[in-house]
């Protein structure tokens, strides 16, 4: 579990600056993908520069929020930044987070914000590996699928994304 940290606005990704960026801001957000204790908190691009907005900047995590965007930031797309400040975690974990089924069909699934509720949860199933299968969408009581009707490919980004599969 590494990488650039990337946020979802309800339409669009956008990155982090690495301004105050630290070990606690890492845990909130190894601790929402489920990828363990925060191993380092890299700033500097260091996974690369991203490309679009930036949503936060100057975070200030306590260490113990459900969520990055629920820590003290400058406000939603306020900063001075330049993704050459991206900012990125390495989580000691692999994606171990409610990882479930056989080795056969492993599931992968995470909890996000989401406008209906305040968190819903997602997972793929049935495919060879936890980045691959059907996606499926818990209501609170059941899991379910989700139409193929207009699906295309900036859906499953936006999916593969949330699930930490590139």
């Amino acid at each position: 579990c590494e990488g650039r940290v990337e946020v979802y606005n309800g339409s669009s990704w956008g990155t982090v600056c690495d301004d105050w960026w630290d070990l606690r801001d890492a845990q909130v957000v190894c601790q929402q993908l489920g990828c363990g204790r925060p191993m380092a908190a890299p700033g500097r691009a260091r996974f690369g520069r991203g490309s679009g907005p930036i949503f936060l900047d100057n975070v200030q995590c306590r260490g113990d929020e459900p969520s990055l965007q629920t820590c003290r930031h400058n406000g939603w797309g306020v900063h001075n930044c330049g993704h050459v400040e991206d900012a990125s975690v390495i989580c000691a974990g692999a994606w171990a987070a409610e990882a479930s089924g056989s080795p056969a069909h492993p599931t992968r699934q995470v909890s996000v914000p989401s406008l209906g509720s305040s968190r819903a949860r997602l997972r793929l199933s049935g495919g060879k590996n936890g980045c691959e299968g059907r996606v499926e969408v818990y209501n609170g009581s059941s899991w379910g699928t989700v139409c193929d009707d207009w699906w295309d490919l900036r859906d499953a980004q936006v999916v593969c994304q949330q699930l930490g599969c590139g």
